[in-house]
């Protein structure tokens, strides 16, 4: 029973990823500034481009990497009252695109509690037994003279009996798995040109724990190429 439920539990957590696509000959250590844009949700799942979002934000700081969020722009604009000092909203979002870089995330999979079921089954390989009966019979005999002369014939009867074997499947258990998928690319605004591009997704038994370990696969390997 632990055997199972321990491969079980490697099972839900796993991941995958393609090797990353980076263009050649590009210096990403001149990258200062990565600008976040917002990530559209998951199909149905409400808020899921915003979870994304904030883990991309932690991991790129981690980094070392300074981040704007393009989806909190408007906000920022009207709190700080930017438009007193003579920029305007169309001026600032061209100021935060065209000296810096932006990172752009799909969303492949956003999946959260999808049950699982196993069945336990037990199997019964059968069994076979062999009895092995020896009997010793005394034969009389007389010689010549009249003396009687005892030996003894031996008997051996041998019996095997084999039961067969069987399939059962008892009570099943439940495993709540969570998957997340992304794709992201990191693009130069001043041109347009892809410089990196990822995809990973990661298979978790809470969806906290998907997250956070997609988008950190994800990046990963970015980092490497910033520092």
């Amino acid at each position: 029973m632990r055997r199972v439920l321990a491969f079980i539990f490697l099972f839900f957590l796993y991941s995958c990823a393609d090797k990353p696509v980076v263009k050649p000959d590009f210096d990403f250590t001149s990258i200062e500034t990565i600008v976040i844009y917002p990530t559209p949700d998951f199909r149905s799942f409400a808020g899921s481009g915003t979870i994304i979002n904030k883990s991309i934000v932690y991991q790129l700081m981690k980094m070392g990497i300074n981040i704007v969020e393009r989806e909190t722009t408007p906000a920022l604009i009207k709190e700080a009252s930017l438009s007193q000092t003579g920029i305007t909203q169309n001026e600032f979002d061209v100021k935060i695109t065209s000296s810096n870089f932006v990172l752009l995330c799909t969303l492949t999979e956003f999946k959260d509690h999808q049950v699982i079921v196993v069945p336990i089954k037990t199997r019964n390989r059968g069994s076979s037994v062999t009895t092995v009966e020896t009997i010793n019979e005394p034969i009389i005999t007389k010689d010549k003279i009249g003396n009687e002369i005892v030996h003894y014939e031996t008997t051996t009867t041998e019996t095997t009996t084999t039961q067969k074997g069987s399939l059962t499947e008892r009570e099943s258990v439940e495993y709540i798995s969570s998957r997340v998928g992304m794709t992201v690319q990191l693009i130069d605004v001043a041109n347009g040109d892809v410089l990196w591009t990822n995809t990973y997704w990661y298979t978790s038994i809470s969806l906290t724990n998907a997250v956070h370990e997609c988008v950190y696969g994800a990046l990963k390997p970015l980092e490497q190429l910033l520092n």
